[in-house]
């Protein structure tokens, strides 16, 4: 990826000095919008404002470590550094290959007086469309190796506004509810932690609390407090020593305000992305996206429910070759096998789900497939349709077997990739634990998919075979709690988890349903209509889009064809409508094609949607929409072709819980 920057640095002793002797600095947005404005009027802290309107009022900054030592109330200024920075990098895995790189710095020396006499640091960015700001722990804090248990950062907005927050969940696998800030739950007895973004709506702007180049520390979450202020909590080390054992000089992740005037801004921010650290792995032409088929998990019965503990459906050899021919048919370069392979692997899973807490684990071994899988025979019958197979592993097995040992494996028999499942954690160890896994899967040229893991932090830009992951309440959940899954959700996902980075939300379900007729059952139904399921791919960004449904329920369908060679990143992307929760609709570039997706919630909505993001000319628009009947039979689907040009408009008329899918084509 290529990184280019104009910077400018300065540097100045000291800022403004307040009526009570505190020290105040502020840095500003280059368009002048956004100022964040820092003192340290007992103890550093921060506020925010947005066209002259403040969003976040004074919110307290700082860390806690093990001993007593506290970057805290007494805590002063010392000096200032500026810099400034009008840039770009090449993003060849997302929402847009050219990512403007452009803020205002400010770095601050801080003091903590006393027989230490600590020194630490912050650095804070503002730029157009949001905020970030940093811990900076150098050599000369004299921290040497530290214990970190507590961050102390507060996010105290202006007012008790309606925000979306996401549920607890040890992978990101959550609802983000509509509420009022004084409405998310309070960390108490039972620990309550809101898994970001946390979406907030000023009168101002849109806000979402993110964090990212999170690399070696522990995961943020956000807790409630009664009140508008929402703080700061971090997941604690699985060993039980605080939440980050590290050494200095240390830098903490960003924490990232992304900011919107109106939700089509906030969609279009590759704000995570671009604070993270750039590639480290120099050439990644070897990382190819692009459609994948499943396996034969999502058509099958459920292990989890109750009634079918004795069995589950398994992807065997013969429904693999299946999927292979369907993917090559369809240009899709990839086939998923997903879990219960390997040997041992479903003995055990089905001891759990049969209630043992704590079954003995047998021995696992990655060389010797279960009876209905031939592997090497599906890897033979791959080559030959010039489709290529990511294998599903258990992350716990991966660490006993062997990280290295498991990929050189993986490498040897051609595989394109790792599905790896069940991490369950964001703790230092887990973090870092997927840093280590990452490099040793690119050593290999092998692309990562992280499965039960947690949210985006921008970390697939740093290692770019990261391909994609989960860490999404996805379409999975159809099968599983329906309830979950339901049109709201899905809506509302853009807004949310959807602002962080890609999402393996597993979309293409063919078997439509409306929200009454929906029910959990095998083969797998899906709450929406058809064109809702077309359109996910392009909304729901994933540069690894796996498609859950079958070959059987895929072939001469209607709408199908949208999914032929579909592409899955983009060279641009411009967000034409957006109403938080409520709809949304999009238009990405891939080459000189556009693609247009629409989805909403359970109302119907009509749109007008103006085609001038288009260039010059005519243009072929083959669009796959709801038809009247939709409402009632959701799988109907109506495509038409025709032509048209940039100063015309669309009329959309999406149904309840509907979408709208189409590919603009010059002429």
């Amino acid at each position: 990826m290529n990184i280019t920057s104009t910077l400018l640095v300065l540097s100045i002793s000291i800022g403004c000095v307040g009526a009570m002797g505190a020290a105040h600095h502020a840095v500003t947005s280059p368009d002048g919008a956004v100022i964040v404005d820092v003192s340290d009027d007992g103890g550093v802290s921060y506020r925010v404002s947005v066209d002259g309107r403040e969003i976040l009022s004074r919110s307290k900054l700082g860390l806690e470590f093990a001993g007593g030592v506290v970057l805290g109330p007494n805590t002063r200024i010392a000096k200032e550094q500026r810099a400034s920075r009008d840039g770009k990098w090449e993003n060849r895995f997302g929402k847009r290959r050219d990512v403007r790189d452009q803020y205002n710095e400010l770095r601050l020396t801080l003091n903590e007086p006393g027989a230490e006499h600590r020194v630490s640091g912050l650095v804070v960015r503002a730029y157009d469309n949001g905020v970030a700001f940093r811990y900076d722990l150098p050599e000369e804090s004299g921290l040497g190796r530290f214990t970190l248990n507590r961050e102390l950062t507060e996010f105290a907005f202006a007012g008790d506004y309606t925000c979306w927050a996401g549920e607890p969940s040890p992978c990101a696998e959550s609802r983000y509810l509509e509420s009022k800030l004084s409405g998310i739950p309070v960390d108490e007895k039972a620990p309550w932690r809101s898994v970001l973004p946390l979406l907030v709506k000023t009168p101002v702007c849109l806000v979402a609390v993110a964090e990212s180049d999170l690399r070696d520390w522990a995961g943020m979450f956000l807790v409630g407090t009664k009140s508008s202020r929402v703080a700061a909590a971090l997941a604690p080390r699985s060993v039980g020593e605080g939440a980050v054992v590290s050494s200095v000089p240390r830098l903490s992740p960003w924490r990232v305000l992304m900011i919107g005037r109106r939700a089509s801004d906030l969609i279009g921010s590759d704000l995570v992305a671009t604070l993270a650290t750039p590639n480290r792995l120099g050439d990644v032409s070897w990382v190819k996206p692009g459609l994948c088929a499943w396996d034969a998990w999502w058509v099958g019965i459920n292990p989890y429910l109750p009634q079918y503990r004795e069995v589950w459906s398994r992807g065997d050899t013969r429904s693999h070759k299946e999927y292979i021919d369907f993917a090559a048919k369809m240009g899709w370069p990839y086939q998923l096998v997903d879990w219960f392979w390997y040997k041992n692997m479903s003995s055990y899973s089905n001891a759990l789900n049969h209630g043992e807490s704590n079954p003995a684990k047998p021995v696992i071994d990655f060389t010797q497939s279960e009876p209905h899988i031939d592997l090497p025979a599906l890897f033979a019958h791959a080559r030959e349709k010039g489709v290529r197979l990511i294998i599903w592993m258990h992350s716990d097995d991966i660490n006993t077997y062997g990280i290295d040992k498991a990929f050189d494996l993986l490498a040897r028999w051609g595989a394109a990739g790792a599905k790896i499942d069940f991490l369950n954690s964001d703790s230092q160890e887990t973090v870092a634990w997927c840093e280590r896994v990452l490099k040793a899967a690119a050593k290999r040229k092998l692309m990562v998919d992280f499965h039960g893991t947690y949210k985006p932090t921008g970390l697939a830009r740093t290692y770019p075979n990261f391909i994609t992951q989960e860490g999404v309440l996805g379409n999975e959940y159809n099968k599983l709690d329906g309830a979950k899954c339901a049109p709201l959700h899905t809506i509302t996902l853009p807004f949310t988890r959807g602002l962080l980075g890609p999402m393996d939300f597993t979309p293409g379900g063919f078997l439509n349903r409306t929200v009454k007729d929906f029910r959990i059952t095998a083969p797998a139904e899906v709450m929406g209509t058809r064109a809702r399921q077309l359109a996910m791919p392009v909304i729901y960004e994933s540069p690894l889009t796996v498609l859950c449904d079958s070959p059987a329920h895929y072939r001469n369908q209607p709408g199908i064809e949208f999914y032929r060679g579909l592409p899955t990143v983009w060279d641009d992307t411009v967000v034409l409508s957006a109403e938080v929760a409520r709809h949304i609709v999009i238009a990405r570039r891939s080459g000189q094609r556009w693609y247009l997706a629409a989805m909403n919630g359970e109302d119907p909505v009509s749109l007008k949607t103006s085609l001038s993001f288009l260039g010059k000319g005519p243009w072929t628009l083959r669009q796959f929409a709801d038809t009247p009947d939709s409402a009632a039979e959701a799988e109907l689907l109506a495509e038409t072709t025709r032509r048209v040009v940039s100063s015309d408009f669309l009329d959309l008329s999406l149904a309840p819980a509907g979408g709208f899918a189409a590919v603009l084509s010059p002429q």
